[in-house]
């Protein structure tokens, strides 16, 4: 079943324990159903008495001087205005901000999968391929400490790039990456480490 990433809304397979785009850790109580729904209690109905003393207080509110009345009123009106100033200066700057720094969920994951399915330096062997045999030679020789596996991450200010990685860790503290920059623009992608160059075409 497709679950969703509580921070980007991104599909998570279910056997994935970090989040393929945002590398969101998955909690412990798992990525939550995309079609789930949050519960929602029911307001607890009033009784007579309670009624009676909101007329009363309605009663006593009416019953006030004139001043008191404006005074409240102005407070509310200054208030409403201020937080509908807050608002339009959030959606003016701080929204456009947010939104032009990140890639396409979509596109990043659609960019991932057409790097795992390219051929490697090797004929007739993917990337996805050559990287599942880089890995498992590290587990068979014993040098295998943990693995991430394949992420995509934005890279900060463009939504036409991102970083695609490959990564498990060795004895000694040893950390192996391979690393592509995919460009969602024109479909390239420029490995950025040695493990990634030694992997991938020439």
């Amino acid at each position: 079943m497709a679950l969703t990433c509580p921070r980007c809304d991104t599909d998570v397979p279910a056997e994935a324990f970090y989040c393929p785009y945002c590398n969101l850790p998955k909690p412990k109580g798992g990525f939550a159903g995309a079609a789930e729904a949050k519960p929602t209690k029911t307001p607890p109905q009033a009784t007579p008495a309670a009624c009676r003393n909101e007329r009363r207080v309605s009663n006593q509110s009416l019953n006030r001087p004139l001043k008191t009345r404006r005074k409240i009123k102005l407070g509310v009106l200054s208030f409403a205005a201020l937080v509908t100033v807050l608002s339009v200066g959030i959606y003016i700057f701080v929204v456009p901000l947010v939104l032009s720094q990140e890639a396409e969920p979509k596109a990043a994951l659609s960019a991932l999968e057409t790097l795992r399915h390219m051929p490697s330096n090797q004929p007739g062997v993917t990337i996805d391929a050559r990287m599942s045999g880089e890995l498992e030679t590290s587990r068979r020789v014993g040098n295998l400490v943990a693995y991430r596996g394949w992420t995509v991450r934005p890279i900060k200010g463009t939504k036409t790039k991102v970083l695609i990685s490959f990564s498990y860790q060795e004895v000694g503290d040893t950390d192996r990456r391979a690393e592509w920059i995919a460009d969602l623009t024109t479909g390239s992608f420029a490995p950025q480490t040695p493990l990634a160059v030694s992997v991938s075409t020439r």
